[in-house]
């Protein structure tokens, strides 16, 4: 039995022992329980309280742990992914926190748009989105707003080290207005995913910018939880760079105890996948220049660490390493055919390249992780250069990539329709088992393995020649210009055979031939 010191908490609200059962409902919102245990002696953040939820039906069990908020609680949170009842019981040695049970009712989320955790079917994304584990393709396209982090705080290059916490960029988010432009930004560039970096030791963990912390630091990890919610409300996802590089000294080896991995690492990676572990709606990759002051038994040690302890299943990444197991991603440090794992600078040279990655490992997902922001020397993209990378990467069956801007980047996009609309159309026509078939036609496509749905796309064309003989009947088909803000032409129901269609005028087309869905939630048509 729990230790009569304990007094629990829902939502803030005082609840005794019996009120334990709750309902809740599919992949939002994530329920949170609290414990009171003054008992506790030594440091708080070291104590250790499992609780294990198992889902009656299937019998899937999901085991996190317990988290330090300070004054006396601890917490612990569930978000459902499988409707039908759970139960749950907390396991520990403080009497306290041992020996409660309690049960959950999860019903069907009333918004269908409302998707679970992100993770990958071979080599494509997914996203969980039914009640019985169903998953749908999800879209990795990471933007970094540089530009309008510089607006919040002015230059914050050089040793931000020697910064106080209040000038962190992180810290900026805090602010209700900051986060709204934050996130009109991504939305109005045609992104899903935001870029969040936390990087410093004094950031993560409670200490100065001279003195490094020993503990996690409680208002990071609050900032970061309303991040986590508001994006996953609004149907976008964060990637978080955990850390940086060893110039900017944001890296773990600054840590007083051990650095990498070491006792001060090892609790801050426990609380972090406790803390935030059950809230869908994030990514994380471990930094940049990671070959400067990392290898790769640290960054897997790192990976298997968050795994180990997170109970629902995220993404993780470690730019040019290859991380073993898990839930993980083949992230890029840059481009060349000639490097394994990429250390070059640019971008692919082509969609031949794209294709290469996306073929070198079907067991996990691929993403560019290196910034190809707006005009970035070496890099070159312009506009049409980062519509064409973003179609590229799709039309290779579904390469993460990474866009944006730096702070001294040119800015705007001048065209940011261009991105919304192959956000628009990939998100409407994009199937999880699509794969490239560019034997169909004079540029590139897609094609399902029963060869219902379909995907072409042409640069700087009048026409596409599309293949359809081997599509079972008539299908509906329609066209977008790539290279303009999303407006479909309507081309009727097309006949299995050979066919090609004749665009208005020479641009970028897209035709998708299929049986199309109706998105409640997509974008309307724009001028």
């Amino acid at each position: 039995m729990p230790g009569l010191a304990a007094v629990l908490f829902l939502a803030g609200c005082r609840d005794s022992p019996s009120s334990l059962d709750r309902t809740a409902t599919l992949f939002a919102p994530c329920l949170e329980w609290r414990l009171v245990n003054e008992s506790c002696s030594g440091n708080p953040y070291d104590l250790t309280a499992r609780v294990t939820f198992t889902h009656d039906s299937s019998a899937e069990s999901r085991v996190t742990e317990m988290f330090y908020d300070g004054n006396g609680i601890w917490k612990f949170r569930f978000t459902g992914v499988r409707t039908g009842e759970w139960r749950f019981r907390t396991e520990s040695d403080d009497p306290d926190l041992d020996g409660f049970t309690g049960r959950i009712l999860v019903r069907e989320n009333p918004d269908p748009t409302v998707t679970g955790f992100l993770g990958h079917r071979g080599n494509r994304y997914a996203v969980q989105s039914g009640p019985g584990g169903e998953v749908a393709p999800f879209r990795f396209a990471v933007f970094m707003d540089g530009h309008t982090v510089k607006t919040f705080i002015g230059d914050f290059q050089g040793e931000f080290i020697q910064k106080p916490y209040s000038s962190s960029p992180l810290f900026q988010l805090k602010d209700e207005a900051k986060r709204e432009l934050f996130f009109t930004n991504l939305d109005e560039n045609g992104f899903e995913i935001g870029f969040i970096h936390v990087g410093y030791p004094h950031i993560w963990t409670d200490g100065s910018t001279v003195t490094n912390g020993v503990n996690p630091r409680i208002e990071t990890f609050e900032l970061l939880e309303t991040l986590i919610r508001e994006a996953h409300a609004r149907g976008f996802r964060l990637h978080i760079w955990m850390w940086g590089d060893d110039q900017r000294r944001a890296t773990p080896r600054q840590f007083s105890r051990g650095g990498i991995n070491g006792e001060v690492d090892r609790r801050l990676l426990r609380y972090l996948a406790a803390r935030l572990g059950p809230l869908p709606g994030w990514s994380m990759g471990y930094g940049f220049d990671l070959h400067e002051w990392t290898n790769p038994e640290q960054v897997n040690e790192w990976a298997a660490a968050l795994h180990r302890h997170f109970g629902w299943d995220h993404l993780l990444s470690a730019r040019g390493f290859y991380l073993e197991g898990g839930n993980n991603i083949n992230a890029y440090d840059g481009f060349g055919r000639d490097v394994p794992l990429k250390t070059s600078r640019g971008g692919p040279r082509d969609y031949g390249e794209v294709l290469e990655d996306m073929r070198s490992d079907l067991s996990r997902p691929h993403l560019y992780e290196e910034r190809h922001t707006y005009l970035r020397p070496g890099f070159d993209l312009d506009m049409d250069g980062t519509r064409r990378l973003i179609w590229w990467q799709m039309m290779a069956g579904g390469m993460g990539g990474w866009f944006g801007f730096y702070p001294d980047s040119p800015h705007p996009y001048p065209h940011p329709g261009q991105l919304r609309c192959a956000r628009r159309f990939f998100n409407e026509q994009f199937r999880i088992d699509m794969e490239p078939a560019n034997e169909l036609t004079d540029g590139l496509a897609l094609c399902t393995p029963d060869h219902s749905f379909y995907i072409f796309y042409r640069q700087e064309a009048k026409s596409i020649r599309m293949n359809l003989s081997a599509m079972p009947q008539p299908k509906p088909a329609k066209a977008v210009d790539a290279a303009a803000p999303y407006r479909a032409i309507d081309l009727g129901i097309l006949n299995p055979g050979r066919r090609s269609w004749i665009a208005p005028y020479i641009s970028d087309w897209a035709v998708a031939v299929g049986d199309f869905e109706s998105h409640s939630n997509a974008e309307k048509e724009e001028e």
